[in-house]
């Protein structure tokens, strides 16, 4: 599907926890991506874009009626993608280039006995989530889908209920959440993200994975995966700066 601009307006804005934002641009037609890609936003009047992974899932059939898109918006680092978004207001123009990317599932290629490995940290939750939702509840595959998602801290938690309502209404999915910054009382996995593949017991010569964050993790996780069995061409990734 060719790149196109598309001129919506802010929906709604929600402060998650911290300085994580989720922001809902609305538009006027049904909106067809692959869940994984991401959008370009145009975040100054010089024209100077930025871009973010679409943290909700597409138009599933005609008449689906998804007009929306919804960002995960990090604002630490305090750049001008930061700065443009905390400065939006509800029904504010947002301009996009749209949509972009192959980090994507290659329903092709799955089969039912595959294991499919979700790896994230931070934000880089946000491309993950609709692609798990889009196997689950869309397409009902029927393999293990595995989703490790490393934070620092309690306080910098969301989308909690979203994705254990997951794993009640599934039962071939797993969540391991860890973090690595955690209080005392807290009753979690403690450490980061390898340290919980270490212990996931499956099948790596059947695994998938997809991995989502810091470069550091996921050049550690690539290593690590490689090192397990799993085969190179079947661990896609994308590195947040």
């Amino acid at each position: 599907m060719a790149v196109k601009k598309l001129i919506g307006k802010v929906e709604f804005k929600d402060n998650l926890a911290g300085e994580v934002w989720s922001v809902r641009i609305k538009f006027s037609e049904d909106l067809y991506f692959t869940p994984g890609q991401y959008v370009s936003v145009r975040v100054s009047e010089e024209g100077e874009r930025r871009s973010y992974s679409i943290a909700s899932l597409p138009s599933v059939v005609e008449g689906d009626m998804r007009d929306y898109i919804d960002l995960l918006i990090d604002v630490s680092p305090m750049g001008l993608g930061s700065r443009y978004f905390l400065a939006l207001k509800v029904g504010d123009p947002v301009e996009i280039l749209g949509f972009l990317g192959k980090f994507t599932v290659d329903e092709a290629k799955l089969k039912s006995t595959d294991t499919l490995l979700f790896v994230a940290t931070g934000s880089g939750i946000a491309p993950l989530k609709p692609m798990i939702e889009d196997l689950l509840i869309v397409k009902s595959f029927k393999g293990k889908v595995v989703l490790v998602w490393g934070m620092r801290k309690e306080l910098d938690l969301y989308w909690g209920e979203e994705i254990e309502r997951l794993g009640r209404d599934y039962e071939n999915f797993v969540y391991e959440l860890v973090l690595s910054q955690p209080d005392e009382e807290w009753p979690g996995n403690k450490g980061h993200v390898a340290d919980i593949i270490e212990s996931l017991g499956i099948d790596w010569g059947n695994t998938k994975a997809y991995l989502c964050g810091a470069s550091d993790m996921v050049e550690e996780i690539v290593i690590n995966l490689a090192g397990k069995g799993v085969d190179e061409k079947n661990i896609i990734h994308e590195k947040y700066a």
